[in-house]
């Protein structure tokens, strides 16, 4: 049997971007990997004074997805901040959309975005960023000749943005900038942005949601049920802030087909390592038979793969608020594989009936009685 603990993935503190004076350094992130063929990577990135992602860009084989949070998650509804997300069909007429709230960014792949403009600041304005497809890298406007693109994936590397005669080397630069450089920047993007929209359906403001997960978790909280709000919407997530010990859930299951990701994290994303101060226990195994339990004490995710079986998660210590993440990596409504006891025998009982692929005897038995 797998060791459980193995499936424990504490968050990499990353200084990659620690000249990047606009924002926060170590970064906290998850790249994924654990379970092949997943796609799921996730961090928080967090602007810290007024500047902007990126320039122009495609991907052309993936969705790019982003959610945009105030830095606060125990107030994350009254935590304020306001973004301006460009969208379009070209890099130099695109549209310029206002965000205020919580909120899910989806940017179809082929559709041109960024600048992100982090317009205001109140502490820090949370992106957390994450691609559905195979990607190759990014697609540039060509600045020297007009009307034509380069890609990453040819060895071209993008031109630096304070001087386009030299090559980026992602030395963070641009973002040490002043207010006036950084608004005569994106000025010409907003001078130039079109009427329409076309891509105001990718954007799905996160409104509070009532919960039945106790009083020890803040209500109400997020919880987005991926398409169903979001149409492309690859996975389905919650964001839950715990103030005490308590235990979530009430039985030993498994999400059948789909993989489950669970993180855990400080409240404040400014710094998320330094505001989680929890003692956590869930217990995993393979099959309901054989689970072991899997504690901890600092931020990171359990990744867990399909079909794989996990029971509560036990809360054992909070000495400060703890942000919890599920997210389920499937576009379908979320369904559950839990045991039960008929006839002196235990049999699997599914959530979906859909998800039965070769379903045993005592499933059948079960199933017909439903029926």
């Amino acid at each position: 049997m797998e060791n459980p603990d193995a499936l424990f993935h504490p968050f990499i503190a990353t200084d990659a971007k620690k000249n990047w004076e606009g924002y926060t350094s170590p970064r906290m992130d998850y790249f994924g990997g654990d379970i092949p063929g997943d796609d799921f990577n996730a961090g928080f990135l967090v602007a810290t004074k007024e500047g902007y992602m990126d320039i122009p860009h495609i991907h052309d084989g993936a969705d790019n997805f982003f959610i945009l949070t105030g830095p606060d998650l125990t107030d994350v509804f009254h935590s304020p901040f306001e973004v301006v997300m460009l969208l379009g069909d070209s890099p130099t007429e695109m549209e310029a959309y206002r965000i205020t709230k919580p909120s899910v960014v989806k940017v179809p792949a082929g559709t041109w975005h960024c600048p992100l403009y982090y317009k205001t600041i109140h502490g820090g304005i949370n992106t957390i960023m994450w691609y559905a497809g195979k990607s190759t890298g990014r697609v540039y406007p060509d600045e020297n000749h007009p009307g034509e693109i380069r890609y990453e994936k040819d060895n071209w590397v993008r031109p630096c943005v304070k001087d386009p005669d030299k090559l980026c080397t992602w030395c963070g630069a641009c973002f040490t900038q002043t207010e006036e450089h950084v608004r005569e920047y994106v000025r010409p993007f907003f001078e130039n942005a079109v009427k329409t929209t076309k891509y105001a359906d990718c954007i799905l403001e996160l409104k509070p949601k009532a919960h039945k997960l106790g009083s020890e978790v803040r209500s109400p909280h997020i919880a987005c049920l991926g398409s169903e709000e979001l149409p492309g919407l690859d996975r389905q997530f919650s964001i839950n802030i715990i103030d005490g010990p308590c235990t979530l859930g009430d039985e030993v299951m498994s999400n059948g087909r789909a993989s489950e990701y669970l993180w855990f994290s400080g409240a404040d994303a400014v710094d998320p390592w330094h505001s989680f101060d929890a003692e956590i226990e869930v217990m995993l195994g393979q099959d309901p038979e054989h689970m072991e339990p899997v504690r901890f004490s600092r931020p990171g995710v359990i990744a867990l793969p399909p079909g794989y079986w996990r029971g509560e998660v036990r809360v054992l210590r909070a000495g400060k608020p703890v942000c919890f993440i599920p997210w389920y990596q499937s576009k379908k409504p979320r369904y559950k594989v839990t045991q039960k006891a008929f006839g002196g025998e235990k049999v699997l009982v599914y959530g979906d009936r859909d998800t039965i692929a070769a379903p045993t005897e005592s499933d059948e038995v079960y199933l017909q009685l439903e029926r």
